[in-house]
C-alpha cells in the first residue's frame, strides 16, 4: 500500500483509508473486527471513525481491533454531531435492529428516521472537550491522529477563534496530533480559509462532483463519499444502455465490482498526494479496493478510465 506524506501536517499514512461510518451494518463485533482486520491485511492503516458512527458502537470496535498495534495505526476521529441522552438506548437496540432490517428491508427508512433524532450538533469548546475525552476512552487510546470539525453547516453557530485555540492547545499537548474539518465540500471549504494552512481538509468528492475544480491546491486532502451516489449513477445509466456503454468504455460497466473500481480509481487520480476513504462489509471487496490501490500506486491504471470518464461526463449531460 503506497504511503503518503500529509505536510504540512507530521502524518504519514496510506493513500487507502478504511470508513467505518457503516461498520455497525454487521450486527456481530466478530464480524465488525474481521472486517477490520481483512482491511489491516491488505495494507490499510488510515481508519477514520466519528463519536456519531453506530452511537458510539464504532470507535469502541475500532479501539478494541486497534489494541496491541496503535502505533501502526492512523486514527482519525471527529466531533460535532454527538449522540444524544437517547442514544444508549438506541445503541443496545442496533444488533436486533440489524437483523430485523436484514429480514424487512422495508423497514429501513423508519429506522433511520429514529436514529436521526438521537443526535445533536454542537461546535462548542465545552462540546469538543467532552467528545474529544469521550472518543479516548471509547477507542483505549491517550491521542487521536486527526480530530475533525464533523460536517459543519453555514448555519451553525461556531466560535472560531475559542474552537482553534482549543484544537491547538490539544496539539500540543499531544492529545490530538493534528486537526481539521470534514463534510460537505462548499461549507467545509469556506471554514477551511479561517484555519490554520496545516488543518486537515477532508470532503465528499466522486465523478459526479460539480465542486471537483474548487478543491484544486487545497492540501492536506482527504475525500470520501467516492462510490455512494456515483456507483448507483454509473450502475442505473449503464443497465439502461449495456452495449453502449461496453463498445465506449471497453468493459461491463453495468457490472457492480467494475463499475466501483474504475470510480475508486478515479478518485484515487484526482486526489493525487492525499487519502481516499473506502468503506464497505464486505471483506471481499475490500481486497479488491486494495488491488486498485496497488494499480495506481504502480502507475498501471491506464485502461478504460478516460473512456469511462468521457461516456460518464456526456451520459451526465444528457440527464441533467
Amino acid at each position: 500500500m503506497e504511503i503518503v506524506d500529509l505536510s504540512p501536517t507530521s502524518l504519514c499514512t496510506t493513500r487507502l483509508g478504511f470508513g467505518c461510518a457503516n461498520l455497525t451494518r454487521l450486527a456481530s463485533r466478530r464480524g465488525r473486527l474481521a472486517l477490520l482486520e481483512s482491511a489491516f491485511e491488505q495494507g490499510i492503516r488510515h481508519f477514520d471513525v466519528a463519536r456519531i458512527y453506530g452511537l458510539g458502537t464504532a470507535e469502541r470496535d475500532l479501539g478494541v481491533f486497534a489494541r496491541g498495534r496503535r502505533d501502526q495505526l492512523i486514527v482519525t476521529t471527529k466531533f460535532g454531531m454527538q449522540p444524544s441522552r437517547l442514544s444508549g438506548r438506541f445503541a443496545r437496540l442496533q444488533s436486533p435492529a440489524r437483523k430485523l432490517i436484514a429480514r424487512y428491508p422495508a423497514l429501513r427508512e423508519r429506522v433511520k428516521g429514529r436514529y436521526e433524532a438521537v443526535h445533536r450538533r454542537h461546535y462548542d469548546v465545552a462540546g469538543a472537550r467532552a467528545s474529544l475525552q469521550a472518543s479516548l476512552r471509547e477507542l483505549r487510546t491517550d491521542y487521536v491522529d486527526i480530530l475533525f470539525v464533523h460536517d459543519p453547516a453555514p448555519e451553525d453557530a461556531i466560535d472560531l477563534p475559542e474552537l482553534c485555540a482549543f484544537l491547538e492547545d490539544a496539539r500540543r499537548a499531544g492529545t490530538v496530533r493534528a486537526w481539521g474539518v470534514a463534510g460537505e465540500v462548499r461549507p467545509c471549504l469556506a471554514l477551511k480559509r479561517s484555519l490554520p494552512a496545516a488543518a486537515v481538509l477532508q470532503v465528499r468528492d466522486d465523478l459526479l462532483s460539480p465542486m471537483r475544480q474548487m478543491l484544486d491546491g487545497q492540501r492536506p486532502l482527504v475525500t470520501f463519499g467516492v462510490l455512494s451516489e456515483a456507483l448507483r449513477w454509473v450502475l442505473a445509466q449503464a443497465s439502461g444502455s449495456r452495449e453502449r456503454w461496453w463498445e465506449a468504455v471497453g468493459v461491463d460497466c453495468a457490472d457492480p465490482d467494475t463499475a466501483a473500481s474504475l470510480l475508486l480509481e478515479d478518485a484515487l487520480e484526482v486526489n493525487a498526494g492525499g487519502v481516499v476513504l473506502f468503506s464497505s462489509i464486505r471483506p471481499e471487496r475490500v481486497r479488491r479496493a486494495a488491488e486498485v490501490a496497488a494499480r495506481v500506486a504502480t502507475g498501471c491504471e491506464g485502461g478504460p478510465l478516460a473512456a469511462f470518464r468521457e461516456m460518464s461526463a456526456k451520459q451526465l449531460a444528457l440527464t441533467s
